[in-house]
């Protein structure tokens, strides 16, 4: 086997110094921009750096410098399984971690202020990508106290100058309940996010009721709706719950796509059709909704893009500090396909 049929072994900084006959210490200085190296040194080194190929270690050169140049997406796992959806959110900001040079880790594990803490005292991190953000979540007041960066995905129910990126929930239902009424749909059930969530006043599931709620009294509608788990099988009991109470239920909304399937289980079971007899609508990215059959007509939650911004705010927020904070809530978007359609036939006299 000749030379070529092995991976070439990556340039070292030992590789620089070698060739330019300085020292290590000489070649990091350069590296690091120390002032205390000549003028025709740097130059000669430099050369070599460029001639070799030599790509100096990020992560290495910040620690160099006082900095990890590691972000990390906390997302404490008390009331929800990491899902597609979170995934989504994770590798849009591993992508804009990596394009601006920085590192993304992952913390699932709930923690207090001090542990909270301790991951930037430490050095172990420069900043936090906060989910799972509760009403009267704890941890911006607290790290903007300390002075350190994070943004949110989701969003408290006082902001101040927080950084954030959310949907607007209340929006995106607001819209589905509209386009089903105008669909002919006046008995919409609705499942919205486990009770605990909500007890808990993580916004998603306050915000999704609440929105609900509001947008039924002004269709002059009357609620029906089961807070259950995010699982198909949790929507499908909660869905044949609904239909059991509301035989004439012409619609369904559901906050999670892929549990959506769990809805549409529940209606066809009954010899009914889905969307000629009820039609279903769904909080859902647009690949998922288009898996599903019927593809489902949804309210396009891009998970990825919100990763994506977070970690280009959050490494902004580190590198330009004076810039003013930014806010951002995605206007909702309503995607009809498949799954829903103008009341017709048996059903159209109980509109």
């Amino acid at each position: 086997m000749n030379e070529s049929s092995f991976e070439r072994k990556p340039i070292t900084i030992d590789d620089v110094a070698r060739e330019a006959g300085v020292s290590v210490s000489t070649v990091s200085r350069i590296l690091n921009d120390k002032p205390d190296v000549s003028r025709m040194t740097r130059q000669r080194v430099q050369a070599v750096i460029d001639r070799l190929g030599y790509v100096p270690n990020l992560q290495a050169k910040g620690l160099a410098a006082g900095k990890s140049r590691m972000i990390s997406l906390l997302f404490p796992m008390e009331h929800a399984q990491f899902t597609q959806l979170e995934l989504d959110f994770f590798v849009g900001a591993a992508e804009a971690a990596g394009k601006r040079g920085y590192f993304l880790n992952l913390y699932t594990e709930p923690m207090d202020d001090a542990g909270l803490l301790n991951l930037y005292r430490s050095g172990q991190i420069e900043g936090a990508i906060l989910m799972q953000i509760r009403m009267d979540d704890w941890r911006p007041a607290l790290l903007r106290q300390h002075r350190h960066a994070f943004v949110m995905i989701g969003r408290c129910a006082d902001n101040q100058d927080f950084r954030f990126i959310d949907l607007d929930f209340e929006g995106g239902i607001a819209l589905a309940v509209a386009h089903l009424v105008e669909m002919g749909r006046r008995y919409i059930g609705f499942v919205a996010r486990p009770p605990e969530m909500r007890t808990a006043k993580l916004g998603p599931a306050v915000r999704l009721l609440d929105g609900y709620l509001k947008a039924c009294e002004q269709n002059g509608l009357t609620p029906l709706y089961r807070e259950a788990g995010m699982s198909a099988d949790a929507v499908y009991t909660a869905a044949n719950s609904l239909l059991d109470e509301q035989p004439t239920l012409n619609a369904l909304i559901t906050v999670s796509g892929a549990a959506a399937v769990g809805a549409i289980r529940a209606v066809t079971e009954r010899g009914r059709r889905v969307p000629e007899d009820v039609s279903i609508v769904s909080l859902a990215s647009n690949r998922i909704a288009t898996l599903i059959t019927p593809s489902l007509t949804a309210i396009n939650f891009p998970t990825d893009k919100m990763g994506y911004e977070a970690a280009r705010m959050l490494i902004n927020a580190l590198e330009h500090p004076e810039r003013k904070t930014e806010q951002v809530l995605l206007a909702p978007k309503l995607v009809i396909r498949e799954s829903s359609a103008p009341l017709r036939g048996q059903h159209e006299s109980a509109v």
